[in-house]
């Protein structure tokens, strides 16, 4: 059975860090190879923007200060996100071709590695269905948004799963004051969202989501998850992407 990485690397704490490691994980792929990676993480209290996205379109940018909220922009596309701890980000990094993406267009390829997260969902009983082009729905709410970067013959896929999120404060700070003229950049799509809590007919945590993401992972794509760190090349790279891009006003606001 193929083996793949499985990490629990995180900075709570330090958004930037986070997804420093991100592309660190994904640089060294393109670089040596190896192994496809899973990797489970948080943000204690971020907003996370993509690549091409206007921050003072998206974001609440006094809200943000106000309750210490990190705003930090992802490499990747797609729409801008609220994280806290009831929120669990994923990552997959594989070579694109990998027999579950290869020959499969960009959205066939988000329905294929959604998949490990939408069967993992129902095991708490609720029937989560796949939106194209990235999304995850529960009763016509949102629980789960994903985003892909591709580069060198790497695809990195990572998203998003509302545990327990605090969606009061998430629909606030989300709420970007209205600016004269044309917006630029890439505008987020807003859809009603909800938690996976809100809507499982059993005992939700953090950890239940996290072992039921892990069997589903293995069970739905036919591989073993075996626990591993970072290699010590990764780690300097994600502390030199930290200091050199990600903690840098000019990276996370530049638009």
């Amino acid at each position: 059975m193929e083996e793949w990485r499985l990490l629990l690397v995180e900075t709570p704490d330090q958004a930037a860090m986070n997804l420093a490691v991100e592309e660190a994980i994904f640089l060294e792929k393109t670089r040596t190879g190896g192994p496809p990676t899973v990797r489970f993480w948080r943000n204690r209290l971020a907003v996370v923007i993509g690549y091409s996205q206007n921050v003072i379109s998206e974001v609440n940018l006094e809200l943000c200060k106000e309750k210490n909220i990190q705003v930090v922009r992802r490499f990747s596309g797609g729409g801008t996100v609220f994280q806290d701890l009831g929120n669990l980000n994923y990552t997959i990094v594989l070579e694109t071709n990998h027999r579950l993406v290869k020959h499969r267009d960009l959205v066939q390829s988000f329905k294929v590695l959604c998949s490990g997260v939408l069967n993992g969902l129902k095991r708490f009983g609720v029937e989560p269905v796949f939106v194209p082009p990235s999304d995850i729905f529960i009763n016509k709410k949102k629980v789960s948004g994903n985003s892909q970067s591709r580069k060198k013959g790497t695809v990195l896929h990572h998203g998003t799963v509302l545990v327990s999120s605090d969606l009061s404060l998430l629909a606030k700070v989300l709420d970007a004051p209205r600016h004269v003229g044309k917006p630029t950049g890439v505008a987020s799509k807003r859809s009603p969202v909800t938690n996976l809590v809100d809507e499982a007919n059993q005992p939700v945590s953090m950890e239940k989501v996290q072992e039921a993401l892990q069997r589903s992972f293995e069970q739905t794509w036919s591989v073993n998850l075996v626990w591993d760190n970072l290699t010590p090349e990764e780690e300097a790279l994600a502390n030199a992407l930290y200091v050199e891009k990600y903690s840098k006003k000019e990276w996370n606001f530049w638009r």
